[in-house]
């Protein structure tokens, strides 16, 4: 009996690990080392594998703990060609909005910014929060926020069209708290590079099977509990 409990407890265990979430977050608020003048390249490794409040790159806030597993991807895209334009976004310290240090398209008409918080095996990304705000000082109506799958991308959720804030220092802020497996991606700044995003907060966690891999799992624990009950009954 008891040597059946501690193998249907360690099956649970087993599978518990693999549905938690066990979180850990970072904020990324592009608070720079040494500080880049307004039009600078934001370092492409800016939010790479975080496990401390800074690194050489820069400084993060943090949530529940870092996020050593996952990497960072920035990029600006030319809408009417729907290619990659530059592997970067550029870097304002003040004016939009009310927020300070933020990441912009590094081209205005035909472009849109993007950042992709990529997940190592086995860990999935929960996006919390972020912040986008309107320069100069001011409120930018018709933008576009989407957040979409960063393999496919295909669009998960879409703001669009929205006002972002800026006037009399306010500024956007935008709550998703979407899980996802993969890479996950935030688009902004369409035709319009007067709009900056900062205070990116996501997790880390542990990723969810995928429908076959738990379909499994359930399997698995059902021949162990009918084998204990075989068991049972021959005693």
């Amino acid at each position: 009996m008891k040597a059946r409990s501690l193998l249907l407890q360690t099956t649970l265990t087993g599978a518990a690990v693999l549905l938690a979430a066990s979180a850990h977050a970072t904020v990324l608020t592009f608070d720079l080392d040494p500080g880049l003048p307004n039009y600078g390249d934001i370092p492409g490794t800016y939010g790479d594998n975080v496990n401390a409040a800074s690194d050489a790159v820069g400084s993060y806030l943090t949530g529940n703990g870092y996020t050593p597993n996952v990497t960072t991807e920035y990029r600006t895209w030319q809408i009417s060609t729907d290619t990659v334009a530059y592997n970067n976004l550029d870097f304002w310290a003040t004016g939009y909005g009310d927020l300070t240090n933020v990441a912009f398209s590094v081209v205005s008409g035909d472009h849109f910014a993007e950042i992709t918080l990529v997940p190592e095996p086995g860990w999935a990304i929960r996006l919390n929060s972020f912040d986008i705000g309107g320069y100069n000082v001011s409120d930018h109506p018709n933008s576009q926020v989407r957040i979409l799958d960063g393999t496919s991308n295909t669009v998960l959720i879409d703001y669009s069209p929205l006002t972002i804030l800026g006037s009399g220092g306010t500024h956007s802020s935008f709550t998703p708290g979407l899980t996802y497996n993969g890479p996950l991606s935030i688009r902004f700044g369409y035709n319009d590079w007067n709009v900056g995003i900062d205070n990116i907060n996501f997790d880390q966690v542990t990723a969810v099977p995928e429908p076959e891999t738990y379909a499994m799992l359930l399997a698995g624990l059902g021949l162990i509990g009918f084998m204990a009950r075989r068991r049972k009954q021959s005693v």
